[in-house]
């Protein structure tokens, strides 16, 4: 117990210092809590070169809104900034392979009537492997696409937890790309 609470009161005193724009005080904190925050980013995106990126990223905007942050435990709040950023990151680059996926089906093509059979049998692959989802996934999926609603809406509409309606809608889109070989 003891020794939390001296943890506590070193990083509370870091924090204090840095505020006055310490820097060797935010040198501390930095070589203290790196290892420990890239760790953690590079367990959720198994990247090495972007985790580094994400942490760098994290202390810097932590350096320049030093002064306005209210946080007692600074430890605890850049633990959940790197969480935070992660995520954003995944969620940004599913958005993106989601995008991508999209384009591909609905990207206009030239070039008459075989491209026009290609993309009949693209999306016919696509309608299958929609319809192979478990009834729970493809429902949410096409709420997701076909009806537009977004994750709140539709756990809202379905009784489930908005993470629940993420991990549904990624598991769809692994699934889907998968079966049609994207």
């Amino acid at each position: 117990m003891q020794r939390q609470s001296n943890n506590i009161n070193f990083f509370k005193e870091l924090m204090y210092k840095i505020k006055n724009s310490d820097e060797s005080a935010f040198t501390i904190l930095y070589n203290r809590l790196w290892e420990r925050m890239y760790a953690l980013a590079f367990s959720l995106l198994k990247n090495k070169d972007l985790s580094k990126d994400l942490v760098q990223e994290v202390f810097i905007d932590f350096w320049e809104r030093r002064l306005s942050i209210e946080s007692t435990n600074i430890e605890a709040y850049l633990i959940k900034a790197i969480r935070f950023r992660v995520y954003k990151e995944l969620r940004d680059s599913k958005l993106k392979a989601n995008v991508d996926l999209l384009d591909m089906i609905k990207a206009p093509h030239t070039g008459g009537v075989l491209n026009d059979l290609q993309l009949k049998e693209t999306q016919k692959s696509i309608d299958k492997a929609i319809d192979n989802l478990p009834k729970k996934r493809q429902q949410v999926f096409t709420l997701s696409r076909y009806s537009e609603l977004n994750n709140y809406e539709i756990s809202q509409k379905l009784g489930i937890s908005k993470r629940t309606v993420e991990t549904q809608i990624s598991l769809a889109i692994r699934s889907i790309k998968s079966e049609i070989g994207f």
